[in-house]
């Protein structure tokens, strides 16, 4: 579900309809909001403009799975999905006005804005998962694993997932460095370092 999150225009809402956060920060800060903000569920709504757009790129993933819900209106689309609908107008007229000025007023996004206008309507719904571990081993360039202190503990070494998630604390966004890379680069790293001592 990462994928059209990050890269196509979509707002994401909660059950009264209002957005909290910045889409195009991606499925995880979104998330991440979800968690701070005790919402069970978030429902990402786009239109027909980014559907015919990005039907057959990033979007595919959800269709095919069919977890994608088609309206002809949002009020259609709100009643149906149980979000309220004079909040959900709302949000989307504020929206769309801060399409036309570049800048959204609530959360300072600047990039896939695309107003959100063109029935018919789409909508799915996700819940906050634990799908990786984000913590784990703290190691070092050698791979090896720091006590408390930020101190190397003689003779530990970690690789691959065991470390948490490289790419996020690197504040890199998604998991490109983790499992398996992780795993790769810092084996060879951590296995030249082991066979020295």
């Amino acid at each position: 579900m990462g994928l059209p999150l990050t890269e196509a225009p979509i707002i994401v809402v909660n059950k009264e309809g209002q957005r909290f956060q910045d889409e195009s920060r991606g499925y995880l800060a979104c998330t991440h909001k979800m968690v701070e903000k005790g919402y069970k569920v978030g429902y990402w709504i786009f239109d027909a403009k980014t559907f015919e757009k990005y039907r057959n790129g990033c979007l595919k993933p959800l269709f095919e799975t069919e977890v994608v819900h088609e309206y002809p209106t949002l009020e259609t689309l709100a009643k149906s999905e149980k979000i309220n609908v004079d909040g959900l107008l709302q949000t989307v007229k504020d929206y769309n006005e801060d399409v036309a000025k570049g800048k959204d007023r609530h959360f300072g996004r600047t990039k896939l804005l695309q107003t959100l206008d063109k029935g018919p309507f789409y909508a799915f719904e996700a819940e906050p998962r634990i799908y990786t571990s984000y913590s784990g081993l703290e190691i070092n360039t050698k791979g090896q694993v720091l006590d408390t202190r930020s101190k190397p503990i003689p003779g530990l070494y970690a690789a691959g997932d065991v470390c948490g998630h490289l790419g996020y604390q690197a504040n890199l966004g998604g998991g490109g460095i983790s499992g398996l890379s992780c795993a790769a680069v810092y084996g060879r790293i951590t296995g030249k370092e082991a066979a020295v001592r």
